[in-house]
């Protein structure tokens, strides 16, 4: 429910959510894919939320957190597709209800151990109260709510493709260790997280894409990548790890094209973004969180020109999802398609680890990034 004033999950006895259960005649080889295809191939295997409520006499509006699709493959496979509000809950918190779900489906609803192991944990006074924080959230919501309708979503489809790509776990490791020799003697106090060290990559390939539209403004010109940061753990007292909301502040990390395309571009973004997550934490979770979402702080990301947002984390688990078939063949974040973002989650082979994640380009610029992502993950290689 929102108002001027806040919004507030709100519950009463009868409620439900929207269920609509489908058959397609797509193939489903064609939809697990990684290679590069339309963007709008998915989007018949999505919900749509129902429509908002009128506002109330006090002017309060009730909009519902989520809707289910489920699309049979015949003698292929089963799509379940979500929509959900990201006022209820970041990726962490929202891949926890799905697991809970799906081990209740996955026993036929007589076992209940997973969510009694792994209960949510729904305490919001563990967060202290930021009001500020909260406004400046509402404002900006609001401002951006305003200028979205369906011909600016349709702009933002036009001539996109969406692909995956992959980081395995052998890489990751090499990507660090070069990182800890460039430092040297000046290394920093933590050794770089997975998360970093494909982010750097990430932006480093983007940045070499020689024939990419959307990230080619001269060498003098500054990048800007927005970084969503998990701050469950970074709290104190930590959150539980099966919080149920929002726990993520970002960081804006701007670097010089001509720093990322030279030699030392990987460590350069590396070491950037690292610095930005240590001033994030000095300077306190909850105050960097209310500059980062705040109305001036995005038309100032904005004024930047070339943005790509990073989002998601190897921590959501989502490939450890079973509903009693065993795990998902293909898991596909379709909101990249619209926002100019990429998003990690978990490698679906466990054997070889890493990270996986998608973004949606037009298809000269992603033919540019892949060719220029295969040549850098080529340094990591030998």
């Amino acid at each position: 429910m929102l108002s001027d004033e806040r919004a507030r999950i709100f519950y009463s006895d009868g409620d439900s959510v929207s269920l609509t259960v489908a058959e397609t005649g797509l193939q489903f080889d064609r939809v697990i894919s990684d290679l590069p295809s339309d963007v709008e191939l998915l989007h018949p295997l999505l919900p749509k939320l129902p429509p908002d409520d009128r506002p109330n006499s006090e002017g309060e509006t009730s909009s519902p957190l989520l809707a289910v699709k489920v699309t049979l493959f015949p003698n292929s496979g089963i799509c379940i597709g979500f929509e959900f509000r990201h006022v209820a809950a970041d990726g962490l918190a929202f891949n926890h209800f799905v697991k809970s779900w799906a081990s209740i489906c996955k026993s036929g609803g007589g076992d209940l151990s997973w969510v009694a192991k792994s209960p949510p944990c729904h305490d919001r006074e563990l967060i202290e109260e930021h009001t500020e924080l909260e406004n400046s959230l509402l404002k900006t919501i609001g401002n951006y709510a305003s200028h979205w309708d369906e011909d600016s979503r349709r702009r933002m489809l036009a001539n996109k493709v969406r692909a995956t790509f992959r980081i395995d776990g052998e890489h990751i490791k090499r990507m660090k260790a070069s990182l800890a020799n460039h430092n040297g003697s000046s290394k920093q106090s933590t050794p770089a997280s997975a998360f970093t060290v494909a982010s750097a990559l990430l932006c480093t390939s983007l940045t070499r894409s020689p024939s990419s539209n959307k990230f080619n403004s001269g060498e003098d010109h500054i990048d800007c990548y927005v970084i969503l940061v998990d701050c469950m753990g970074r709290l104190k007292p930590k959150l539980p790890a099966t919080y149920s909301g929002n726990c993520l502040s970002g960081i804006q990390v701007l670097v010089k094209r001509s720093d990322l395309i030279g030699g030392n571009g990987f460590a350069i973004a590396a070491r950037v973004i690292a610095s930005k997550i240590r001033e994030m934490e000095a300077e306190g979770l909850l105050r960097s969180a209310e500059k980062f979402f705040s109305l001036s702080g995005w038309q100032e990301i904005m004024k930047q020109g070339n943005i790509l947002s990073v989002a998601g984390s190897p921590k959501l688990g989502v490939y450890e999802t079973d509903f009693g078939w065993g795990n998902p063949r293909k898991s596909e974040p379709v909101h990249v398609d619209f926002y100019g973002s990429v998003y990690f989650s978990d490698a679906r082979d466990k054997e070889k680890g890493g990270i996986e994640f998608g973004l949606a380009l037009s298809k000269g610029e992603m033919d540019a990034f892949a060719a220029a992502f295969e040549q850098q993950l080529r340094r990591f290689s030998e």
